[in-house]
């Protein structure tokens, strides 16, 4: 079974009236590209989005219907819906089904009961390096290989009416922001921490710490009046919700991280596509990636490097805290196969095969050149070659290896 250390190195009426805040996105050029074939017929995916423009999410969806658009010669568009202006998260595949949207970006957490594979694998996403951003690379590498070739979450999602273009593990580990100091164990003892998840309740609860739960919305105020005392999150997180303009303690820690996401398609739009369009949807994904990734990296280094401007402290690893978490992530690990929900045929190896899939990507990362030994920001800032500058890393070579690994058989 995993070892952690050694793997390491649908309510219709508020919906359809919330259609007037859709912004459409018009078709491009019908001579560009030629993804769609001769014939193809035209489409518009209704498509909606967790974050308005200018956050990273929604910036890499909108990257991502344009490259489409592009490479089909205008057969296939997008009417964008942002900030989930016709349906909440938790009702977006109800959603897809009524016809009210095609595409969304899920996050199971927020309906566990119509997700619980995904949920249940939300445990296991302490599998990579804590060296960034090799692994963040590693983590989507290895999670989109095992999602998309996986009869068991094909069927949980073909059961709710939709279908995977993108599964998605996009926070590398979540750290901590704290109004107080943290360089011990018995420092986190008793403070009361905001968390995302049962996972992370989990986390929290095994550092001796006290797990709240606030919705994204709350966070800011929340630490802003000392209703938590930290914030487990991540640096991009920190940035973008201006909880680094409070001021505090950076933790660098890797608790379990995030792989909760995926870009998603009805099952009824997907049937009107022709196996060109198809391909060029999931070829796409490259751009999709693309975009959010070089963000990530931007942000990580603006943290890094700006954080201190705003007030906030910047901690070094703690190796004591980490021996704490790296126990219970083993710990949890090794029970995951006794609880595993039903739909999967074969908990442990499924969940071993998710583990071999990061040891794999843990190999290509690093053979294209990353740095996966480090820890923390220093060792990210020290990686690069001038740490003074926002970094430009060529993605164009892993891109290349997730395209072929992970989507191969799909691109024909």
């Amino acid at each position: 079974m995993i070892n952690s250390a050694k793997r390491r190195a649908t309510n219709p009426s508020r919906i359809v009236a919330a259609l007037a805040a859709a912004t459409v996105l018009l078709a491009g050029c019908a001579g560009g590209g030629g993804g769609g074939g001769a014939g193809s017929k035209t489409t518009t995916l209704k498509f909606q989005e967790i974050f308005a423009p200018g956050e990273a999410f929604a910036d890499a969806s909108k990257a991502y219907g344009d490259a489409v658009t592009e490479a089909t010669g205008g057969t296939v568009t997008f009417e964008y819906f942002w900030s989930n202006s016709v349906a909440p998260t938790d009702e977006v595949a109800a959603a897809m089904n009524d016809g009210l949207l095609d595409m969304g970006r899920i996050q199971p957490p927020a309906s566990p009961a119509d997700y619980p594979i995904i949920n249940w694998l939300s445990s296991a996403s302490n599998l990579n390096t804590a060296s960034f951003p090799a692994g963040l690379l590693q983590k989507v590498g290895a999670h989109l290989e095992l999602f998309l070739n996986s009869q068991d979450l094909e069927q949980e999602l073909g059961k709710l009416g939709i279908r995977y273009i993108a599964p998605l593990a996009l926070v590398q580990q979540y750290d901590l922001l704290c109004k107080k100091p943290v360089t011990s164990l018995a420092d986190l003892k008793g403070r009361k921490i905001r968390t995302a998840g049962q996972a992370w309740v989990d986390e929290a609860k095994n550092l001796g710490a006290q797990p709240v739960t606030l919705l994204p919305e709350e966070i800011y105020e929340g630490y802003q009046r000392g209703i938590v005392d930290c914030v487990m999150t991540y640096p991009t997180h920190y940035i973008n919700s201006g909880l680094w303009e409070l001021g505090g303690y950076y933790v660098p820690l890797q608790l379990n991280g995030w792989n909760q996401d995926g870009l998603t398609i009805s099952k009824a739009a997907w049937d009107k596509l022709d196996e060109n369009q198809r391909r060029e949807m999931y070829r796409a994904v490259r751009t999709w990636l693309e975009s959010f990734i070089s963000t990530q990296i931007r942000a990580y280094w603006r943290f890094a490097t700006e954080a201190p401007q705003h007030g906030v402290t910047l901690g070094q690893p703690l190796a004591e805290v980490q021996t704490v978490i790296d126990r219970h992530h083993e710990e949890v690990l090794a029970k995951l196969p006794t609880t595993a929900p039903k739909g999967v045929s074969d908990p442990g190896g499924l969940l071993d095969r998710y583990a071999d899939l990061h040891d794999k990507w843990l190999g290509i990362v690093k053979d294209l050149g990353f740095d996966t030994e480090g820890q923390g920001l220093q060792s990210f800032l020290d990686s690069l070659d001038d740490p003074t500058k926002p970094p430009a890393i060529d993605l164009d070579p892993w891109l290349d290896k997730v395209m072929a690994e992970a989507f191969g058989e799909k691109l024909g």
